[in-house]
């Protein structure tokens, strides 16, 4: 099994985070709010929680998804691939974990 390296998982969700423009969720940043007693369980659920608004009908990730504009259609599967590979890479060291604050996910 893989070993965890903390700081690597923060700096991916950091830039996942940026990349979204949820600068606010980040960790240890200049813009992080409220994310200062985060574990990695927080993280996978954020990501999850993130990751349902590109499914949710009527919010604007997943207008992406049936946008005319090609560009946009690209933009949201590129964000779900990150979303879901952080999630897949980071879910097998949260089983003993639990989650500091709710984030409206299947992992909180």
């Amino acid at each position: 099994m893989k070993t965890l390296n903390m700081n690597s998982a923060i700096k991916r969700y950091n830039n996942i985070m940026y990349a979204l423009c949820y600068e606010f969720a980040t960790i240890g940043t200049r813009f992080s709010e409220h994310t200062e007693k985060w574990n990695l369980r927080d993280m996978v659920a954020e990501c999850d929680y993130v990751l349902s608004t590109y499914y949710e009908y009527g919010h604007m990730n997943e207008e992406l998804r049936h946008s005319d504009d090609e560009y946009e259609r690209k933009m949201w599967r590129s964000e779900v691939g990150k979303l879901t590979r952080f999630i897949n890479a980071y879910k097998p060291f949260i089983k003993d974990m639990e989650c500091t604050e709710g984030h409206c996910s299947q992992y909180d």
